[in-house]
């Protein structure tokens, strides 16, 4: 879109603002975020007044593969999302986790929508993450998850039926 996604107004908020709002009612307290340099990261800090952590995503990564292997912390259910998923609620987090807790014997839960995986929304144990991808090569997560070890939520299933909405274009900004 030309412009830092994290600082784009949604009725009045930013969307970091919204997805962190989001991350706290669905029963998240400790929010990492990942930012592009220094900066961002000073500036996330500075609107939060400390209460996120951020991480550096280093220009010699495999993206998100890196971010998630080199910075989830150990044993916890991690909820992952995209600043640009601003519909994905409260509701839909614990809606995750809910499924999570009855199917313990997954890495975690992936939305899944009409064009497939939606690894950028998912919620996993971290450690059980942390095993799969130490053995595994970099790959597209979207391929990563697409695999017996994960829950496919289907996105019917979603009580919220934005959940999955996200803003990539000018246009998927309501008037």
């Amino acid at each position: 879109m030309g412009s830092d996604k994290a600082s784009l107004l949604l009725d009045e908020k930013m969307l970091i603002e919204i997805v962190v709002d989001n991350l706290q009612e669905g029963g998240f307290s400790q929010i990492v975020v990942s930012v592009r340099d220094s900066k961002q990261s000073e500036w996330i800090k500075n609107i939060f007044k400390n209460n996120v952590r951020t991480v550096i995503d280093s220009h010699d990564s495999n993206g998100i593969w890196d971010v998630l292997k080199f910075s989830l912390p150990s044993n916890e259910i991690v909820q992952i999302i995209s600043v640009d998923s601003p519909w994905f609620d409260g509701k839909s987090i614990r809606q995750l986790t809910n499924i999570l807790k009855k199917n313990q014997e997954k890495i975690g839960v992936v939305p899944w929508s009409k064009d497939g995986p939606e690894p950028l929304l998912m919620q996993v144990n971290s450690s059980n993450l942390l095993e799969i991808m130490s053995n595994s090569k970099p790959m597209p997560l979207r391929k990563f998850v697409d695999s017996n070890n994960f829950r496919k939520l289907n996105w019917k299933e979603l009580t919220n039926p934005n959940a999955l909405k996200n803003l990539n274009y000018p246009d998927d900004f309501p008037n």
